[in-house]
């Protein structure tokens, strides 16, 4: 099968969002179901908690842009029900009683999102109150000790002393998004998430290229390097954010060095095996969305202060890896997406027929090991519902692609 060249990234969201539902949602069950074991299953056939956020939040995204798919905003919130630690009120990794505590931060600040936005296209209020909630539990996972070497940070899971970028910068993003919706609590929410960015950028941000590294533990001022594309892209996303609450030109100028860095062809997470005009994101679907949404809440956020030139530069970035990720992890059977954001970790077939012509000798055919059973590719939720992301989030830079 052949498909069009991309045209609409919206509708290309619309598509896959719509699909999603019907392969994992069980109306029986009431929540997303793997008719075969795939990445993000944790047995058989349910999902963590962190692929139900990417799922769910794909669907209300969908529903901001398509209002036929609002009906299905409700029950695909309600999977959250399942999770969550009703003693505590945070949601736990996998289904449980009420009373599991294998709760991650950065997977409840996704939570968070995807419930705050439900809010935000419904205007229901219980979604707000369950935000709410949520939120006042994620404030609950600062780190106060004060025999801590950095002095802060979010902690990545309620019983672990790890402080990680995730968590902090996911945790501002929500605290920011549900203070436009309480206005007597807001300054509450902003100053905690002023809070944990400077905490992000002090102690996690490499001076010497502006993005953030991966995490501490409480006990050390050794910081791990990776720098993962969400990383950047979350805390980008805060900055902005922050700079549109304050206006105080310290987020501004933090948010402009992070919206460098994230197009810089030079970065961690370019793959600089190529040339510099080939170069291209090498992280996950799941990450890559989110960093594709921080360039977007920044051209948002920041608005007419963007330095001149810097949008142009965004736009042709972003369109330039919709086409890539279209072109190359759509399956040519079914049309819809697996994890990978790599050219060569793909189909066989797409890659025989595409990649030489793209990229020279470039690298040889495989597929990652969340990308497949045995030797043949196997897509998943997450897959699903981060390439539906990439779509929606990048068409709100990129609408139309001529």
């Amino acid at each position: 099968m052949s498909f069009p060249p991309l045209q609409n990234p919206n509708l290309e969201g619309y598509h896959i969002t719509r699909s999603m539902w019907l392969e994992y949602y069980n109306p029986h069950q009431k929540t997303f179901i793997a008719k075969k074991k795939c990445s993000g299953c944790y047995d058989d056939s349910k999902f963590v908690v962190w692929a139900v956020s990417v799922g769910v939040q794909a669907i209300v995204d969908a529903a901001r842009i398509y209002p036929e798919m609002q009906p299905l905003i409700a029950p695909a919130v309600a999977i959250f029900k399942k999770y969550k630690n009703n003693s505590v009120k945070g949601y736990s990794a996998a289904e449980n009683s009420g009373t599991d505590k294998d709760i991650y931060y950065d997977d409840d600040a996704q939570v968070a999102s995807a419930i705050l936005t439900a809010y935000e296209v419904t205007g229901d209020k219980q979604f707000l109150d369950s935000g709410r909630e949520l939120v006042r539990f994620l404030m609950g996972g600062w780190n106060d000790n004060p025999k801590t070497v950095t002095k802060g940070g979010m902690h990545w899971h309620v019983s672990k002393t790890l402080l990680n970028a995730c968590t902090t910068a996911e945790v501002a993003k929500a605290c920011l998004q549900i203070a436009q919706y309480i206005p007597n609590e807001s300054q509450i929410y902003i100053d905690f998430a002023a809070k944990c960015i400077d905490w992000q950028i002090k102690v996690l941000q490499d001076p010497s290229d502006k993005l953030i590294r991966d995490g501490v533990g409480e006990d050390s001022d050794k910081v791990d390097d990776a720098k993962w594309s969400y990383n950047t892209g979350t805390t980008l996303s805060a900055a902005a954010h922050l700079y549109k609450a304050t206006k105080d030109k310290k987020w501004l100028n933090i948010a402009n060095d992070l919206a460098e860095a994230s197009i810089n062809h030079n970065s961690f997470f370019y793959d600089r095996d190529f040339p510099d005009n080939l170069r291209y994101w090498r992280d996950s679907s799941y990450f890559v969305q989110l960093l594709i949404e921080g360039l977007a809440d920044y051209l948002l956020y920041v608005g007419n202060d963007v330095p001149e030139g810097l949008p142009q530069r965004i736009y042709e970035e972003i369109k330039r890896h919709l086409i890539m990720f279209y072109e190359f992890m759509k399956d040519p059977k079914d049309g819809m997406y697996i994890q990978s954001f790599e050219p060569h970790n793909t189909y066989k077939e797409v890659y025989d027929q595409k990649y030489h012509k793209w990229f020279g000798d470039g690298k040889g055919w495989g597929l990652k090991g969340e990308d497949k059973d045995g030797d043949n590719p196997q897509k998943c939720l997450m897959g699903y519902a981060s390439a539906a992301r990439v779509f929606f989030q990048g068409a709100r830079v990129v609408p139309k692609i001529d």
